[in-house]
């Protein structure tokens, strides 16, 4: 695992464009109908993109077995179920992040890219184990603590970085035609340039970014855009100290 390289998402300066229309919910939904034919009911758009995450991708034996020479009990693919565990009953999976300049609610997307959004879910939770700096695997919440280590005003900002070594473990990519930085508030992992290679830094787009597409798993969409805003603003200054996260809680709504 080349756990030297950090993770990031690429620098691009772009004009905005129209925004596309995602589709990715009407596949889910066309897909979920053929299997259960005779089970249509009022409202079942709203819970099929909600209440019905798709099964993790295929196991790729070449990732699998990199993450189980890391140590990775899970082999990047902790359970859904389990980061999901004595959360409350709801329609959205809805995370948190508190900072020390406001707080940013995202809805996560657990039917497109089930496998990102557990992995997410299990760190900040303090559920899925990780490699600390030290070398041991620890459960602890992942998140809180952090800076934001890297933005740029007008397009993104960036957190999760631990160690420079990573947490010990890569994520399988989960991207679809149907998932497009068409606005602001995109979720999605950053990655070291190179398929199947996040893990756990993630980042939120300010503004769309089209050039972006194909090439990171967009697992969310984020609200409280000023303050996305102000903190990239911030980095891009390179004002000190930098943007902290204090607290990713997540919750179902």
């Amino acid at each position: 695992m080349d756990g030297a390289r950090v993770a990031y998402a690429p620098a691009v300066r772009t004009t905005r464009t129209l925004p596309g229309s995602p589709w990715f919910c009407f596949s889910t939904i066309f897909h979920v109908l053929i299997g259960v034919l005779g089970f249509v009911f009022a409202g079942f758009p709203l819970a099929a993109c909600t209440y019905a995450p798709r099964p993790f991708p295929p196991e790729i034996p070449e990732l699998v077995a990199e993450n189980e020479a890391a140590g990775d009990p899970f082999k990047g693919r902790f359970p859904l179920e389990q980061a999901l565990e004595g959360l409350p009953e709801g329609k959205r999976l809805v995370s948190v992040i508190t900072t020390d300049r406001g707080e940013i609610r995202c809805t996560l997307d657990p039917v497109s890219t089930p496998l990102a959004v557990a992995n997410f879910v299990g760190l900040a939770r303090g559920l899925r184990p990780f490699r600390d700096v030290s070398g041991n695997w620890v459960k602890q919440p992942f998140y809180d603590g952090l800076t934001w280590h890297r933005g740029i005003e007008n397009q993104f900002i960036q957190a999760g970085e631990r160690s420079p070594d990573g947490p010990g473990f890569v994520l399988q990519d989960e991207i679809s035609p149907g998932q497009v930085f068409d606005r602001a508030g995109a979720l999605a992992m950053a990655n070291k340039g190179t398929t199947h290679s996040s893990s756990a830094q993630f980042f939120i787009t300010v503004t769309d970014l089209p050039s972006l597409n194909g090439q990171y798993t967009i697992f969310g969409t984020c609200d409280d855009e000023h303050v996305v805003r102000a903190i990239a603003r911030e980095l891009d200054a390179n004002k000190k100290p930098p943007p902290k996260i204090v607290s990713v809680e997540v919750t179902r709504e």
